[in-house]
């Protein structure tokens, strides 16, 4: 009789532990799904705090400015020159505009070409008035972008994951619209990326043409000790240029002369008539 009420008892036991593990099946699966989910988590979390090591390439952006002075005369041979030198450093025009006073672009130029395309555009003619270049050192900015931007595609894919196990159409519809903010968060951060990305790889170069009179840009000369051949040439063609002035002057004036010259004549008839009559 005993080992019948045993033999009893272990096979109601073991009935019992068999549903129990039945029951509990999903929860474990859930549990497991959510702990992966949280691990992920981590190991993304992990991975993105983690500093960027010294051999890392630096995110440079650099810019220049240049600003030559050019006689009139001069102005399309150094505008040819300014385009050669562009085709050559595989560069291209982003922008270009001109008038009487100055002609203007900026050059697109790749930046490990930088330094020697601005060292060349002192020999493209005129004179380099100014020279000024900016490099901004944008690599914290780009890691951390970086860094945010893979946040939000592993936050992007737990929700995806999410939306395969939703039941209710409620949970769909909030789940769906934390997918789309993340994908549009996402969308905008990468074009950001895009942008620093050609910064860095293109650097921008504004040259400026300052389109200067004769005597102005004689003045800006290097050497501005006149010899004394070019101080003689200078006097002689001063004082040709006061005589074609007196010339075109007195020219000018050839009414008042046929006026004054026939009152004279007049004045002169009225005399010798008073004259003529005292006699």
């Amino acid at each position: 009789m005993n080992k019948l009420f045993i033999a009893v008892v272990t096979a109601l036991s073991l009935s019992s532990c068999s549903k129990a593990s039945q029951h509990l099946e999903p929860a474990a699966s859930a549990e497991a799904a959510q702990e992966y989910i949280t691990e992920e988590m981590v190991a993304v979390s992990s991975t993105n705090s983690n500093p960027a090591s010294p051999t890392d390439t630096r995110k440079l952006i650099a810019k220049g400015n240049v600003d030559i002075k050019v006689k009139p005369e001069n102005v399309d041979s150094i505008y040819d020159n300014i385009n050669a030198l562009i085709r050559k450093y595989n560069g291209y025009k982003s922008s270009e505009k001109q008038n009487e006073y100055r002609y203007s672009v900026s050059a697109s130029i790749p930046s490990a070409s930088f330094e020697d395309f601005t060292d060349a555009l002192s020999k493209v003619g005129g004179k380099m008035s100014d020279k000024s270049i900016n490099v901004q050192d944008v690599t914290d900015e780009y890691t951390d972008l970086v860094s945010e931007i893979k946040s939000k595609e592993a936050a992007l894919e737990q929700y995806r994951v999410l939306l395969k196990r939703a039941n209710k159409i409620s949970e769909i519809i909030e789940i769906q619209t934390k997918i789309d903010n993340l994908q549009n968060d996402i969308d905008i951060m990468n074009g950001r990326r895009v942008n620093i990305d050609r910064r860095v790889a293109y650097s921008v170069v504004d040259i400026d043409l300052i389109i200067v009179k004769k005597e102005v840009a004689k003045d800006d000369d290097d050497d501005n000790t006149p010899s004394f051949g070019s101080e003689l040439l200078d006097s002689l063609s001063d004082g040709w240029a006061i005589i074609k002035f007196l010339v075109v002057f007195l020219l000018r004036l050839w009414p008042f002369f046929i006026i004054g010259g026939a009152g004279y004549f007049i004045y002169k008839r009225k005399r010798e008539s008073k004259t003529s009559s005292k006699n």
